[in-house]
């Protein structure tokens, strides 16, 4: 029967921690390795409670919670510290709260209340259903998902959890020979752990808030930049169609010249026409000079590193949205599409698809390596994991701003990004 519970309550722990963890950190394996991969540190948890003697079990304890943070969880080895300290401390608190609590309660010491078998079986198994419950609702409801911990808090984010640790474990092994500490050790396990959720809370808000500052003067910038850049443009394109216009007028005059046979001023008028003009073909025209700009700029910058690039556009002329975010989102979402394509050994393919009817459809699919989606998060490749990625946050930041639906998925050597942002009211 003992090795029953130590089964099911390791079980439940290990799962209870998965939860937590994930509250925080991004999952860097797909669902069948983290299941394996759960199985098997609950099974060495199982062993070394069973074979190692009961004052070394929170050392063991607290090593498998580190080894399961590093091979289930992306992020630095500070904000996985951290996590595994408090959870570690919560797991010791909630232990606490159960077997000392209701020893004070039913007016029992530790030591009798841990003979009455029944008792205790029943009392631990729910205290652990109950953290396993907390966890999940804290990962439902928690914001604080890919908040990136910066080293400069190590030290501040983990001196008082791992005292409060260290305290409530010594005071583990001395309370059950001491049965009057049992209402003390209740509040004072309780005051710890509000202590330090409230610490790690106002660091991890305040390590968000700062994260969507730098994203936020990101974004500031890329728009700045790119609505200098489409201005400029702009002004190309509107001249490139007055001389568009005109060309007319240059082939009526050509025309004249050879039905008069006057082959050389032909030849002299069409000389100063190459030194005059500069030609250059768009290929798209949606009727709004912007989209047109942004659409035609990537268009070229895909032909010139031999990527085929297809784009199909009605009339865009009544483009409701700002015109700032939509060159940012168009410019990142194609930028990610040619530098994806291009990889490409085989095929290099484009095809961007921008509609407008009752609402605004826009999709973008190209081929692509490899790519890699959990949670819905692109795994990076690169070697500076924590510092890429701002330009798809930066797509998902104006989508969810204009209360789009969109999604992606790779399959096949095939990426699709789609998207369908509803018309203003």
């Amino acid at each position: 029967m003992e090795h029953v519970l130590t089964v099911l309550w390791a079980l439940i722990d290990d799962l209870a921690l998965l939860l937590f963890l994930s509250a925080f950190l991004p999952v860097k394996r797909n669902r069948t390795q983290i299941i394996l991969g759960y199985l098997f540190f609950t099974a060495v948890q199982i062993i070394l409670m069973i074979v190692i003697p009961r004052t070394l079990r929170p050392i063991s304890t607290f090593i498998d919670l580190l080894l399961v943070s590093y091979y289930l969880f992306d992020g630095k080895l500070s904000a996985r510290l951290l996590l595994c300290v408090n959870a570690f401390l919560i797991s010791a608190v909630m232990d606490a709260v159960a077997g000392f609590g209701t020893a004070a309660i039913l007016g029992l010491s530790v030591e009798e209340f841990t003979s009455r078998r029944w008792l205790y079986t029943f009392v631990i198994t729910s205290e652990r259903l109950f953290t396993l419950l907390a966890a999940y609702l804290w990962k439902h409801f928690s914001s604080f998902q890919g908040v990136r911990m910066r080293g400069q808090w190590l030290l501040l984010a983990l001196s008082f959890p791992t005292l409060s640790t260290v305290f409530l474990c010594m005071l583990f092994f001395t309370a059950p020979d001491q049965p009057d500490l049992s209402v003390g050790a209740v509040i004072l396990s309780v005051g710890l752990a509000l202590a330090n959720i409230g610490i790690q809370f106002a660091i991890f808000s305040l390590e968000k808030s700062t994260q969507k500052e730098r994203e936020a003067a990101l974004m500031r910038q890329q728009i700045s930049l790119q609505s200098e850049s489409i201005t400029a443009l702009e002004k190309s394109y509107r001249a490139q169609r007055q001389s568009v216009h005109e060309f007319r007028h240059h082939l009526q005059t050509l025309h004249t010249l050879l039905d008069e046979q006057q082959y050389s001023k032909a030849r002299e008028y069409l000389d100063a026409l190459q030194q005059t003009q500069t030609v250059r073909v768009f290929s798209v025209n949606s009727k709004n000079p912007i989209l047109d700009v942004v659409l035609n700029e990537k268009y070229q910058a895909a032909r010139e590193k031999g990527v085929a690039m297809q784009i199909q556009v009605n009339d865009l002329s009544a483009f409701p949205l700002p015109e700032d975010a939509t060159v940012v989102l168009l410019s990142n979402l194609l930028d990610n599409a040619i530098e994806a394509a291009e990889k490409c050994a085989g095929t290099k393919e484009i095809t961007c698809c921008l509609l407008l009817e009752d609402s605004l459809y826009l999709s973008v699919r190209n081929t692509s390596p490899k790519v890699t989606i959990l949670n819905g998060h692109i795994v990076t490749t690169k070697a500076d994991r924590l510092n890429h990625g701002y330009g798809l946050a930066t797509i998902r930041g104006i989508l969810n701003q204009w209360n789009a639906e969109y999604t992606f998925d790779y399959s096949d050597g095939w990426f699709q990004f789609a998207a369908e942002v509803p018309r203003p009211q």
